[in-house]
């Protein structure tokens, strides 16, 4: 086994010119090893858990999540009852310990770069705990202001909140100020990449059945692609940088199947928080939406021309490809939405863009 918390990287390593964590999970870890390594911190149940994690990413071998699901299971019953049951708040009883589990365990995959297998690992990690016998415990839910009956591991109660709380936020231009000045620059192509990061993580959750949303299945999702991608809604605004179109294309390749059959086939979610006309039959309507902007797109970065937003420094070739394998999926899972029977005038142009879609997908 790895000895995980003497093998730390330097400060050098850890941190940057501007006195920053310096991105990546092995960072994100070892500085959590470094500043809770103190037997008697209040937080050394931080390092316990990030020492764990760091060991489960490092140890390759393909029956890993089987083995690291039972010993977070272990370390409850062994380690943190004995020491903090009892106290409360935070440190109560098994809340404590799925905070802290779920804290670090999406913080690490923010951290973790959207095509590493490592990310996958967390997320069979996740399913593995669900196959461990459940508790019935009472877990204190902050955002909810009280406590919530649930099953461990088999729920993942609070799996959506700490996710969220690990959400990089919405890419706004003006939250990065001057991009002449390098900090800005670099606050601005760290924060792309966590976005995307953030994003596909949260799709490998939605593909392998994860519940993440906070509000129902699907309640973010739909938005982030809308927004990614600018279906025509007024609404939404034109993709500023790249790691929007980035992200949309990463729900479909990876969690498409699920959104089709949730939302599309079945016309789920109702109507809220920019999903803008999924309801009432509509719901195949967006999905063309997305099917089109997606061929536009990938016609535009295919020509060498600029797609109308910031592209970072060496993406053009990553998101040409993620963009094609989104329309390419998006054409294979409902081929028929691309096709307009309807002879309106107003479809015809409409109809001409999906059938050039729906040819080129084929010729890939």
């Amino acid at each position: 086994m790895t000895d995980t918390k003497n093998d730390i990287l330097l400060e050098s390593e850890l941190y940057d010119e501007f006195d920053e964590l310096k991105p990546g999970w092995r960072p994100l870890l070892d500085d959590k090893l470094r500043v809770y390594s103190d037997p008697d911190s209040e937080h050394h149940f931080d390092c316990i858990l990030a020492s764990l994690i760091k060991e489960f990413l490092l140890w390759d071998d393909d029956g890993a999540a089987t083995v690291f699901a039972q010993r977070f299971d272990d370390l409850y019953s062994t380690v943190y009852e004995p020491r903090f049951n009892g106290y409360r708040g935070r440190k109560k009883g098994w809340t404590g310990y799925l905070l802290v589990f779920y804290q670090t365990l999406c913080q690490t995959a923010v951290q973790i770069r959207y095509d590493d297998p490592k990310q996958e690992r967390l997320v069979r990690l996740l399913v593995e705990l669900g196959k461990l016998p459940s508790r019935s415990v009472k877990v204190f839910v902050q955002s909810a202001f009280g406590c919530v009956d649930t099953k461990v591991w088999s729920s993942h109660l609070l799996l959506p909140y700490e996710l969220r709380v690990a959400d990089p936020g919405e890419m706004y231009p003006d939250v990065f100020g001057d991009l002449a000045i390098p900090e800005n620059l670099q606050s601005l192509e760290r924060a792309s990449v966590e976005y995307v990061n953030f994003h596909t993580f949260n799709a490998r959750c939605i593909a392998a059945g994860l519940d993440t949303g906070l509000n129902g299945p699907f309640a973010s999702e739909g938005p982030i692609i809308s927004v990614g991608l600018n279906p025509g809604d007024h609404s939404f605004k034109a993709p500023w940088v790249d790691c929007l179109v980035m992200a949309a294309a990463q729900y479909i390749i990876i969690a498409g199947d699920v959104i089709d059959a949730e939302c599309v086939k079945k016309q789920a979610p109702p109507d809220r928080w920019g999903w803008k006309g999924w309801e009432n039959g509509n719901g195949p309507s967006l999905w063309k939406h997305w099917a089109t902007k997606l061929g536009e797109i990938a016609d535009t970065l295919l020509r060498g021309e600029d797609p109308g937003f910031r592209m970072l420094e060496g993406n053009r070739g990553t998101l040409t490809d993620m963009v094609i394998k989104a329309r390419d999926k998006m054409v294979a899972l409902e081929p028929e939405l691309l096709v307009q029977s309807d002879s309106d005038p107003a479809t015809e142009a409409k109809t001409e863009t999906q059938a050039q879609i729906a040819g080129e997908a084929q010729a890939h």
